[in-house]
C-alpha cells in the first residue's frame, strides 16, 4: 500500500531530519516511535505530502506521490499534534466545514462519524467548551470525513486524562482493522495494545520495525531483576543499565538492561515493552559509539 525508498529530508546547516528511510506499510496499525526530534514528525508530513523529501521516493499504490500529491491526498485523513478547532462553531458545522473543503457531499455521514467518536451528543454544542479529548476526537472524525485508506496521527494522546486517551486509543485500533493507520508517539503504552508493528527511530534513522512481541523476545535475554542494598547501589548504576529502581523493605528493587547476569542474586525477568524499547535504544546508541571510536582510530 505505502512504501517508502532511501527517503532522506535535509534542513538547513545539513541537518537530517530523516536520514535514509525505508519501510513497506499495510493496512493495520503502525507506531512510529522515538525521542523528541527523532524524525517522526518530519516524516509523516512527508507521508501526507505536506513537505517534501530531499532525495528518495514514496509510492502509495505504486504511484510516487512526491510527483503526484494528488495520488493520496483524495485518500489520506491527517490529524496534527497540533490541531485547532474554530470555537464559535458547533461539532456539527465544523465538520460541514471540512466537509466542504474536502468535497464531502453525504449530511448522514457527518452524523455517522459524530456517533462513531461519541461525539452525537455534543453534535450543536460549540467546540469552544470541549475538554481537550473532545477536541482531539473531532479532529479525527474530520481526518475519516473522506474515509480515507491511510490515516496519520502524530501524537494523539498527548495532554489527555487517561480515560480520554482509552478511549482513543481504541477508537484508532478499530479503524486499523480496515485502514493503515501510522501513530507517532514517543509514549509506548499509547500503542503496545493496538500497534501490530512498530517502527522505530533515532536521530533521522530507522533502528527497527517489527511486531511488539519480536522486540520484547529479542530483549528477554538481557533483562534483570534484582535487590541490592542501598549502599551497594550507586556502584552498580555506574556499571549497568538500571531501568526501574524501586525502594522496598529488603532494599532497593532493580530492572536492568544488560547482557549477562549484572550482580549476585539477579534473577531473569520478562521485558515490558517500554523496557524492550529501551534495551534496543541502549544497543543502538552503542553500537554507534564503538563505531565512532573504530573510525577515529
Amino acid at each position: 500500500m505505502l512504501e517508502i525508498r532511501n527517503v532522506v529530508k535535509t534542513y538547513a546547516k545539513n541537518v537530517r531530519a530523516v536520514d535514509d528511510v525505508s519501510l513497506n506499510l499495510q493496512a493495520g496499525v503502525v507506531g512510529l516511535i522515538g525521542h523528541n526530534g527523532a524524525g517522526k514528525t518530519s516524516l509523516m508530513q512527508m507521508i501526507a505530502t505536506l513537505t517534501r523529501p530531499t532525495s528518495g521516493q514514496i509510492l502509495f499504490d505504486g504511484v510516487d506521490i512526491v510527483a503526484r500529491p494528488e495520488a493520496i491526498r483524495a485518500r489520506l485523513g491527517f490529524l496534527p499534534q497540533d490541531f485547532g478547532v474554530y470555537p464559535n462553531l458547533t461539532a456539527l458545522e465544523f465538520l460541514q466545514y471540512f466537509a466542504a473543503l474536502k468535497g464531502v457531499r453525504d449530511p448522514a455521514r457527518l452524523r455517522r462519524l459524530l456517533e462513531m467518536v461519541n461525539l452525537h451528543e455534543h453534535a450543536d454544542r460549540q467546540a469552544a467548551g470541549f475538554s481537550g479529548g473532545m477536541r482531539r476526537r473531532l479532529g479525527i472524525a474530520q481526518a475519516l470525513l473522506n474515509d480515507p485508506d491511510v490515516l496519520i496521527v502524530d501524537e494523539p494522546t498527548a495532554g489527555l486524562d487517561p480515560e480520554e486517551r482509552l478511549r482513543f486509543r481504541h477508537l484508532l485500533s478499530e479503524i486499523g482493522f480496515r485502514k493503515l493507520v501510522i501513530v507517532s508517539t514517543h509514549i509506548v503504552s499509547d500503542i503496545e495494545n493496538m500497534a501490530g508493528h512498530l517502527a522505530i527511530m533515532n536521530k533521522g534513522k530507522l533502528v527497527g520495525y517489527d511486531t511488539p512481541d519480536s522486540f520484547v523476545r529479542e530483549a528477554r535475554s538481557q533483562m534483570w531483576s534484582a535487590t541490592v542494598d542501598p549502599q551497594h547501589y550507586d556502584r552498580l548504576r555506574a556499571q549497568v543499565r538500571v531501568l526501574q529502581a524501586q525502594r522496598n523493605a529488603h532494599g532497593i528493587h532493580l530492572r536492568i538492561a544488560h547482557p549477562s547476569s549484572p550482580c549476585d542474586g539477579a534473577l531473569p525477568a520478562e521485558p515490558t515493552l517500554e523496557e524492550a524499547l529501551m534495551t534496543q535504544r541502549y544497543a543502538v546508541q552503542e553500537g554507534a559509539q564503538q563505531g565512532a571510536q573504530v573510525q577515529a582510530a
